[in-house]
């Protein structure tokens, strides 16, 4: 009876050690599964290929054609702009972003020496009021052209400013064109024609990205109401960081 004890208790012993054993080998696998949504994070953060891919190509030839279309009503712009101060000109150049449909989602000036918002705001009207070509592997295409305009009347030209000339106008009115730009992201700069009383005639703006068109016309105000220096008997025309 004692021996058959010891072996029944040896058996008994055995079962609870494999038993033992079975459940120490199942701990592992909840480690593994607990892990596993830590894991899918890591692997669904694309974001930044898709943002990537989603820029199309648009046909050159065709967004040569629309720019080229729309030259007549931007000529128009400048002429009516010319009402307003008859020694506006210069250079501009635009980016238009188009969707998908053909239409424009997006436009603004990323450069420009014409000065005057309303013009530039006119222009950029035009260009939006086109069909352009729809992109092709992506979401939205970039186009891009310049343009230079002579004043369209026969009349002589500003006075050519540095942009130190009216440093202290700028610095005047910093407060109020920081407040402007508090969302922008990119550079601007601004264009001012300036009166032989120091007031300016008329502004304009180009921002390097998208952000700054929504500011715009907050620094085109404040750079309106500052006061300038004298430039003598004839308008100037000065072109200046923000």
């Amino acid at each position: 009876m004692g021996l058959s004890f010891v072996k029944s208790s040896t058996v008994a012993l055995l079962l609870l050690g494999l038993a033992a054993s079975a459940c120490g080998g199942e701990t592992p696998e909840p480690r593994t599964s607990a892990q596993e949504p830590d894991e899918k994070p890591r692997e669904q953060k694309k974001p930044a290929l898709q943002t990537s891919a989603d820029i199309g190509a648009l046909d050159e030839a065709k967004v040569t054609q629309v720019f080229h279309a729309a030259l007549k009503d931007l000529q128009q712009c400048l002429s009516d702009g010319a009402k307003r101060n008859e020694l506006e000109g210069g250079d501009i150049a635009f980016l238009v972003k188009v969707g998908a449909s053909g239409r424009v989602v997006h436009a603004h000036a990323e450069k420009s020496t014409i000065g005057d918002r309303e013009t530039e705001k006119c222009m950029l009207k035009a260009l939006r009021r086109r069909d352009w070509p729809p992109p092709e592997g992506g979401d939205v295409g970039l186009a891009r052209n310049s343009f230079g305009f002579d004043m369209p009347n026969d009349e002589r030209p500003p006075t050519d400013w540095d942009a130190d000339r009216v440093a202290s106008t700028r610095a005047t009115v910093g407060g109020k064109l920081e407040s402007c730009k508090r969302d922008v992201t990119g550079s601007m700069t601004a264009t001012v024609y300036v009166d032989p009383d120091g007031a300016a005639v008329t502004v304009g703006v180009a921002s390097s990205d998208d952000s700054g068109e929504e500011a715009a016309d907050c620094i085109v105000a404040a750079l309106k109401d500052a006061k300038y220096p004298s430039p003598g008997s004839w308008p100037a025309k000065v072109t200046f960081e923000l």
